[in-house]
């Protein structure tokens, strides 16, 4: 003898509510974002501004100053001097190489 015969009808109503429920909570746009990308656009605006403004402006201006002593020093590697140049400007010149990179792909 069965104590349980009704509920699994009952687990699979409430397995259905529970579907329900999160798909009206999924599809409100409030709780998805799905009308803007605002708060995610704001953060890596951000990010890139700290990447590129006056930190990293003050960093590549300590490094050159860095490869002026080594070269007074007498004590200068060629390719890290090249690396050091190579990388301030690929982080300043960024945006100008992806937005060429855009244009030629045809975006």
């Amino acid at each position: 003898m069965s104590i349980s015969t009704m509920k699994p009808r009952l687990r699979g109503k409430g397995l259905l509510s529970l579907a329900v429920l999160a798909t009206s909570i999924a599809l409100t746009p409030e709780f998805a974002y799905a009308q803007s990308a605002a708060p995610v656009e704001g953060i890596l605006e951000w990010f890139v501004g700290v990447l590129q403004g006056n930190v990293a402006r003050s960093l590549a201006i300590i490094a050159v100053c860095f490869l002026g002593f080594l070269f007074l020093t007498g004590r200068m590697a060629w390719q890290g001097a090249i690396s050091i140049v190579i990388g301030i400007a690929i982080i300043f010149g960024a945006a100008e190489l992806v937005d060429a990179m855009k244009a030629a792909g045809g975006v």
